[in-house]
């Protein structure tokens, strides 16, 4: 059981092989434990099927899709003394839990891998930040890390990433010192996809990765609109929310489905905290959960519709929103909405125990003895002005706070 008040921050360089080497080398053991974890006890399809999937369809979608991302892996799985099949499972984890989703009455699914996500742009600058909600089991073991991940000058790439994530995945969330961050909550939808027909892809089912490797993709690019298309463009089969930003003062929501998405765009509000139109001075935000609010979605439609059971991702999102605003009409012009405010705002406790920073629980009634505990493992605030990354190990209203600093690019 875990014993230390932070995760674990590694650093790593040099080409991409390298770093996932050196990855590997320095979390051996975790990520060995990780791997059988996943194999063993997680809610994901027999081994083999995992191992055709693996092998068949998200390696070569991965190798054609992001060739860093995949020589990086390929280190981890060498580093790590872990098969790359099993390296891949970790970062797939979230893919391969929803395979039974579209099998399954809603009221019987699992919702534990739950995000809340924000963004605010002000006057001072542009955050980003979320409360990663999972099963309490990567807190427990202490299975999460900090990587600070310097590239080489031949890859053309940002000179420095800083992600959280599981040990020996890509990263789950992240900034980069171009000023580019991203953050992700999970999404289900009825056309998620779990047909993968032997031997390989077809024109009617074709190649796909896990939709996290997206994440990376978008923060190994120097430019906000290149990372916009790899995020829309990736071949996938299941959905998922993703919340990107740049130090420019532009945000994006990406409600993310197989072959398309929704997008949200920023709210502005004066110091009344009324609703305004866009403006340069203006402040703003975005609050997202774990089910589609875009616009556009209407499931009155009958083709795509929301598959989240429910509970607190209903109200999780206006509760950040509520927040925010509450912060903008108490801080007057200049000051801004600092990453200490924003902090605040994912320590809210409303509706406890299933709340924006939420403690363990079984989130069902009755408790049964045996369940799987849910629970914040993290929180996260990103600064793309100033390249801060503060962290908080579990529910940030009962933590500690550490903050690293990268050197941005101008």
């Amino acid at each position: 059981m875990t014993t230390s008040q932070s995760y674990q921050r590694i650093v790593v360089r040099g080409n991409a092989y390298e770093r996932g080497l050196s990855h590997g080398q320095q979390l051996k053991q975790k990520i060995q434990q990780l791997a059988k974890h996943y194999r063993d006890e997680a809610d994901v399809p027999a081994w083999p099927f995992c191992q055709h999937v693996i092998r068949n369809y998200y390696m070569p979608a991965m190798e054609s899709y992001d060739s860093v991302g995949y020589n990086e892996l390929q280190g981890i799985s060498e580093g790590s003394d872990v098969a790359i099949e099993e390296i891949y499972l970790i970062n797939a984890r979230y893919d391969l839990q929803k395979w039974k989703n579209n099998k399954t009455d809603l009221y019987k699914m699992k919702d534990e891998s739950e995000c809340t996500v924000a963004t605010v742009i002000d006057e001072t600058g542009v955050r980003i930040g979320q409360n990663w909600d999972l099963d309490s089991y990567v807190y427990d073991h202490d299975l999460c890390v900090v990587i600070e991940a310097h590239t080489s000058p031949e890859e053309a790439l940002p000179k420095v990433m800083i992600t959280l994530g599981e040990v020996g995945q890509l990263g789950r969330s992240g900034m980069n010192s171009r000023g580019l961050g991203l953050c992700a909550s999970s999404l289900n939808a009825n056309i998620d996809s779990f047909n993968f027909p032997k031997p390989g892809p077809t024109l009617e089912h074709p190649a796909v990765i896990p939709i996290s490797l997206a994440r990376r993709k978008f923060l190994s690019c120097r430019n906000y609109a290149n990372g916009l298309k790899y995020l829309v463009g990736a071949p996938r089969h299941v959905s998922g929310n993703v919340l990107v930003a740049t130090r420019e003062k532009e945000a994006i929501d990406l409600e993310l489905i197989p072959e398309s998405y929704y997008a949200i765009y920023p709210t502005f509000v004066d110091s009344d905290g009324r609703e305004t139109l866009p403006n340069s001075d203006g402040r703003a935000f975005i609050a997202h959960s774990n089910h589609f609010i875009a616009p556009g979605y209407s499931p009155s439609g009958g083709h795509i519709y929301c598959r989240n059971p429910g509970g607190s991702s209903l109200y999780r999102h206006r509760r950040v929103a509520t927040r925010i605003v509450d912060y903008i009409k108490k801080n007057p012009s200049g000051r801004g909405i600092q990453v200490e405010a924003i902090k605040d705002v994912f320590c809210d406790t409303v509706c406890s125990p299933n709340a924006v920073s939420e403690v363990k629980n079984t989130r069902a009634e009755p408790v049964v003895e045996g369940d799987e505990l849910s629970m914040t493992v993290a929180s996260v605030v990103y600064d793309l002005t100033n390249g801060t990354m503060s962290i908080c190990k579990g529910p940030p209203h009962l933590g500690m706070w550490e903050t690293y600093t990268i050197e941005m690019e101008k």
